[in-house]
């Protein structure tokens, strides 16, 4: 559907067209024109048309960029439903027509993905989108960690040893420098940490509430790429968060000094 969206997004329909686009196809048509619109800002006709060009040759291959990039169980997942012999077809792109289709069905899930060569902590959306697996979940835990000991700032020590107890010693560690640079004054806003943090600190509650507070700062196609670097079960749960908190202003999320702080 990703591949669809941008097919049909190169093509340069009108707003009032592409609003009339119905289900998950009219979603993914109107969130690429939305990304496209955004890459293509500020740049010359020229380099315009050959993103365009670019995204149009993509659409037309049956494995996006960077398959090797994604989680393995996102894979797995996908070809648990298909004939065995979508497994060869994934592999080799496709070698006959139902090939092609298969190996498209196996990707419908997926988007094209940068090299997975970034370094924690990440200082920008596009450094988060090329962290490893280990790596992003790592970072993400310790940002909700930073979240968990703001929002309970105000509510003394024993509410702080109280969710160190169930969430880990992240949230401890995270008490004791929330309060001093580069973190002080860039957590965005306590109240919206507080709601951002209203969930059971059950095992993957850091992780989720450092996406929910990435997520305002991530373009629409970033919201799909990240999860894809998770194990599916956390990366499904993940992108969930992202997609739900995309809207809340900028100004109400912690910015990227105190992001690229995580992990330090």
């Amino acid at each position: 559907m990703k591949g669809t969206g941008r097919a049909i997004a190169v093509i340069g329909l009108a707003p009032s067209v592409l609003a009339r686009l119905g289900g998950p196809l009219g979603v993914a048509v109107r969130a690429a024109a939305a990304d496209l619109a955004r890459e293509t800002a500020g740049t010359s006709e020229h380099e315009a048309r050959v993103l365009r060009a670019t995204w149009a040759a993509t659409a037309r291959v049956p494995v996006p960029a960077g398959l090797r990039g994604v989680h393995p169980s996102w894979i797995e997942s996908a070809l648990a439903t298909l004939p065995a012999r979508a497994r060869g077809d994934l592999a080799s792109g496709g070698m006959d027509p139902a090939g092609v289709w298969l190996a498209r069905r196996a990707c419908a899930e997926l988007c094209a993905l940068p090299p997975a060569n970034g370094v924690a902590p990440p200082t920008s959306s596009s450094d988060a989108v090329r962290l490893p697996d280990d790596q992003l979940a790592r970072w993400l835990a310790h940002v909700g960690a930073d979240q968990v000991a703001f929002a309970l700032g105000a509510a003394g020590p024993e509410a702080l040893v109280a969710a160190a107890r169930v969430a880990g010693e992240r949230v401890r560690a995270a008490a004791g420098r929330i309060g001093v640079a580069p973190r002080a004054g860039h957590l965005g806003p306590q109240r919206a940490a507080i709601a951002r943090c209203r969930m059971p600190l059950d095992g993957r509650a850091l992780v989720l509430i450092g996406a929910r507070a990435l997520a305002p700062h991530l373009s629409p196609t970033e919201r799909q790429q990240i999860p894809l670097r998770l194990d599916r079960t956390l990366g499904v749960a993940v992108r969930t968060e992202l997609e739900a908190h995309a809207a809340l202003p900028v100004a109400q999320a912690p910015d990227w000094l105190a992001l690229g702080a995580a992990l330090r």
